[in-house]
């Protein structure tokens, strides 16, 4: 999943080596696009937490401070209810026992080679998970409240049932479900039976499940991969080997999410592409088609971009078509689809979009109004011609056609202007 943090939240740093802070406060800025603070002692991040006492999405502490040798920062952070993963300096069985009893996300010795780029990762991650939900299905009160604390400490929003019915609703009414973790016992073998109703409806590329299995039946196990589960894992377990594997299904969503994003968006702009425009347009004519929604289609067009590239040079010209881009995807709406389909030119769907012209109208008068930053000279302004129709032809393509038609005369009339077909 694609995930933008929010931009009221920053991370804190509490750590008393100069040198580390160094590091990791660029890699992480780069990483979450948030402001990054940091603290050499308890003292500093009592004043931080005094400043910003809501703001901290996330905080990265040191175990052990020359004003907190004992974990005592630690504490403070997590009494704020923040995100918090652990630096030590070293590991070992006492230490070990100490982190492990408290509810953070995540422990890093910095001694370990890649230390600051495994905090990347760890940061990345727990800010995913707090728009992630997770079902956790078991007919035990007690077995889905320990689940759930410990998936609660990695910041993942957990949704619990105790029957395989009501596992199946709850997923079809919450889509973005992306995990879902169930016992084999829930409902006398519900567990396999809930596997293998989900595994109908949900591929392996959508939804992640996890079994968990009794302790020495390796049977029960088998079931659940023959199910369909992706992964299982055996009572009683290590809560890190537990968190580790359903963060790396999490993970393999992510990277296919990612793939099939870059497979569908063009890469300047991050719209869509046109065999995506195409793709999940026809749906939407579909359900057009079928008296659901109305459609409008628009073609919207920078006026004499050649002349910008010829100028200008491309790359202002590449600034020109982003910020464009910009402008036509804040004027919309989630539920509408914007692809880029040529080098200056755009197409949006537009689902029972009202008063047409009127919002075309608008969006030609904030793309007119944009001032391109040019170094030592004016900014840069452009103009578009824009084509729209709403009259539901016998497909999406007639549409696109008509849509094009319309940006012709506005062309063909002195640009700088919206027809209507």
């Amino acid at each position: 999943m694609t995930f933008f943090p929010d931009k009221t939240k920053r991370i804190l740093i509490v750590e008393d080596s100069e040198s580390v802070i160094a590091l990791l406060r660029p890699i992480l800025e780069s990483a979450t696009d948030l402001p990054v603070d940091s603290a050499l002692s308890l003292a500093e991040c009592n004043s931080l937490l005094d400043k910003y006492p809501k703001q901290y999405q996330i905080a990265i502490v040191d175990l052990g401070l020359p004003d907190a040798p004992d974990g005592q920062a630690v504490d403070r952070i997590l009494s704020f209810g923040i995100a918090t993963i652990v630096l030590t300096g070293s590991l070992n069985s006492s230490v070990h026992a100490r982190i492990s009893a408290k509810p953070i996300v995540d422990y890093v010795t910095k001694q370990t080679p890649g230390a600051m780029a495994i905090v990347q990762q760890s940061v990345q991650r727990t800010i995913r998970n707090m728009a992630c939900k997770v079902l956790v299905a078991d007919s035990d009160p007690a077995n889905r409240a320990y689940i759930k604390s410990i998936l609660e400490t990695q910041c993942l929003r957990v949704m619990e049932v105790d029957s395989v019915s009501a596992a199946l609703q709850t997923v079809e009414k919450y889509r973005d479900i992306a995990a879902v973790i169930t016992t084999y016992n829930l409902s006398s073998m519900g567990g396999i039976d809930l596997c293998m109703k989900l595994r109908a409806n949900f591929p392996g590329t959508k939804l992640a499940i996890m079994g968990i299995t009794g302790e020495g039946n390796d049977f029960d196990g088998v079931r659940f991969f023959k199910s369909g589960a992706d992964d299982i894992i055996r009572k009683p377990f290590l809560v890190e080997e537990f968190v580790s594997r359903i963060n790396t299904r999490l993970d393999y969503l992510d990277s296919l999410r990612t793939i099939q994003d870059q497979a569908n968006r063009d890469y300047l702009t991050k719209l869509y592409n046109r065999r995506y425009f195409m793709e999940a347009g026809n749906i939407l004519f579909g359900n057009a088609k079928r008296g659901h929604v109305e459609l409008m289609v628009a073609m919207v067009d920078i006026d004499l971009f050649k002349q910008v590239n010829d100028k200008y040079g491309h790359d202002i010209g590449d600034q020109t078509i982003v910020a464009v881009a910009r402008t036509i995807a804040g004027e919309f709406r989630s539920s509408d689809i914007i692809a880029r389909v040529g080098g200056e030119e755009f197409c949006i769907i537009a689902v029972n979009n009202k008063a047409t012209t009127e919002k075309m109208e608008r969006l030609r008068k904030q793309i007119v109004s944009l001032a391109i930053p040019i170094n030592n000279q004016e900014p840069l302004h452009v103009s578009v011609s824009i084509g729209v129709t709403s009259t539901l032809g016998e497909s999406l393509e007639e549409m696109v056609r008509l849509a094009d038609k319309a940006l012709y005369k506005a062309k063909q009339s002195g640009r700088n202007q919206v027809v209507l077909s």
